[in-house]
């Protein structure tokens, strides 16, 4: 599914459309998702695990952009791609259909400007639209941004798995796991 483009403006004033990501932005999505990986190790791959092609990622926009329970949705300042954020099913079978599992990732450079409070609001009114009950999230424990964010926006924690990211180094980390119920 798409989101009708909107504008926003950041905390320090600067103009951000959110909108979803096309077949053509597809490099700049890559290319984010690398950078947001290499940033902080709350996200769940590595750069290096980043291996689809453009072509692979242009394919896979337009297919979401075609699916009625699938979702992107992006920022971008200046023309940059900045934030994404993506809602899904957690499984395409029936006894799933009522369940979505968000993610989102926004550039380090932008953290505090209120991106991911305007991109929630979006996604949690697409998860709505596609008829989803509820829509769950991992969260690396120790990232407290992102628990005060989704809290905000009525997130629950509802467990804790230990040991979940074991990092190259062989240290490890829990992720808390959380609803919300639309």
């Amino acid at each position: 599914m798409l989101i009708a483009p909107q504008t926003i403006f950041l905390k320090d004033g600067r103009e951000c459309l959110l909108r979803s990501p096309q077949a053509e932005d597809a490099a700049a999505v890559l290319a984010h998702l690398r950078q947001t990986s290499a940033e902080t190790g709350f996200m769940a791959r590595y750069p290096d695990e980043i291996t689809q092609t453009i072509a692979e990622e242009a394919a896979l926009l337009r297919r979401q952009g075609e699916d009625p329970l699938a979702l992107m949705a992006a920022a971008f300042v200046e023309g940059e791609l900045v934030a994404n954020a993506g809602l899904a099913p957690v499984a395409r079978l029936d006894k799933y259909r009522h369940r979505a599992e968000f993610g989102i990732s926004v550039k380090e450079a932008f953290w505090g400007q209120g991106i991911g409070s305007a991109l929630l609001p979006v996604v949690i009114a697409a998860a709505r639209a596609a008829g989803y009950l509820q829509i769950e999230l991992e969260v690396v424990a120790e990232n407290r941004r992102a628990s005060a964010l989704y809290e905000r926006f009525g997130f629950e924690d509802y467990g804790l798995r230990e040991r979940s990211f074991r990092f190259r180094d062989g240290s490890f980390c829990a992720e808390k796991l959380m609803i919300l119920q639309l």
